[in-house]
């Protein structure tokens, strides 16, 4: 899949992924269940796959 950003639309999606990783950090740290706490964490290992993939673009196109 090929997703076309403006700059402006890049940093915003940025700004939304690392404090949505934030919130899901706090919330594996709070969470008492493990199952959930397991599915917090597999989430938040996509996200920062997400973000890592996402950095190397962004600095490719610089």
């Amino acid at each position: 899949m090929e997703l076309r950003l403006t700059e402006s639309e890049v940093q915003l999606l940025l700004e939304m992924l690392h404090a949505d990783r934030k919130t899901l950090l706090m919330e594996i740290a709070r969470t008492d269940n493990r199952a959930m706490r397991e599915g917090l964490k597999r989430r938040e290992e996509l996200l920062k796959g997400i973000l890592d993939r996402l950095g190397r673009t962004v600095l490719k196109a610089s």
